[in-house]
């Protein structure tokens, strides 16, 4: 796998960083493969200095641009050194060597998948499925779900290959450069959550390539709580998409500005004034 690139984006999560990177290296996975991009966090000093002292390829980025602007900078980054397949991990996500090799086989065998990712379960209970795949429903407003999202494995019977889905989970992404040649990079604009959504959503609209879950793979993510911030961009980006790929805009507004009123009912001002400037902005800013 000399020519392929995995990717981790740090933002204040040094722990779970070093933790991921020390355990592909301790499975001697290449030094040169790994490349950890720091998004101008509180981590940066300790992420160059670890980065060093590993002899992996490390990012200093000098601004915090999204998930999508510091996962951009490693990949061109790749791409000058070579590299023909990335793979994008959140600093949170467990995963062996064996299951990123055989995704990357994937790759090699299935020349009509553009982009693939495994089974995701919880790190806290490794029985329960995350997500089989990415879905999203334009009529209303692009809402997304997870496949067999909080079902048990045993409860659940699917083909190796799931191709029913709207987009590969960015926590765990593997994709091939050849993609990259026909649809660009992901969007920057959308900072936070749904650039994935729109990059498979380009794949699938703009090009005969196929997405792909090989749920005979098991990675493993840890649940988060959800904010304010959250709902902002939840917000603003569903718009945003919207309006790019024609999904029902009054869907998301209306349930949107019902979970403002809430909010503020509640006396939730912050979250009240998220919902609120998330649908200003999504609605009127330019795309």
């Amino acid at each position: 796998m000399k020519d392929l690139a995995i990717i981790i984006l740090n933002y204040n999560s040094f722990d779970d960083t070093s933790r991921e990177v020390n355990a592909l290296l301790k499975e001697n996975c290449d030094e040169k493969s790994i490349y950890v991009v720091d998004n101008n966090s509180l981590d940066k000093n300790k992420i160059a200095e670890f980065g060093a002292q590993k002899n992996i390829n490390y990012i200093i980025s000098e601004k915090n641009g999204g998930y999508a602007y510091g996962n951009n900078l490693a990949i061109r980054k790749a791409i000058q050194d070579g590299k023909n397949f990335f793979l994008l991990l959140n600093p949170d996500i467990d995963i062996d060597i064996s299951t990123i090799k055989t995704l990357y086989n994937d790759l090699q065998e299935h020349q009509d998948i553009a982009a693939i990712g495994p089974r995701i379960c919880y790190r806290n209970d490794h029985h329960k499925i995350y997500s089989d795949g990415g879905l999203l429903y334009p009529e209303k407003g692009f809402l997304g779900a997870h496949t067999h999202f909080n079902l048990n494995r045993s409860d659940v019977h699917i083909s190796h290959y799931n191709y029913q889905l709207d987009y590969v989970d960015g926590s765990v992404f593997m994709f091939r450069k050849e993609l990259l040649d026909e649809i660009g990079l992901m969007n920057e604009k959308f900072f936070m959550y749904y650039e994935e959504s729109e990059w498979c959503l380009r794949v699938l609209r703009k090009t005969r390539w196929k997405l792909a879950v090989n749920t005979s793979l098991t990675a493993f993510n840890t649940y988060s709580e959800k904010g304010s911030f959250y709902e902002y961009y939840m917000t603003r980006n569903r718009l945003w998409l919207c309006r790019l790929y024609n999904g029902n805009l009054k869907y998301v507004k209306k349930e949107r500005w019902k979970l403002a009123r809430k909010a503020f009912k509640k006396g939730d001002f912050a979250l009240a004034k998220a919902y609120v400037k998330g649908i200003i902005n999504g609605l009127y800013s330019k795309l």
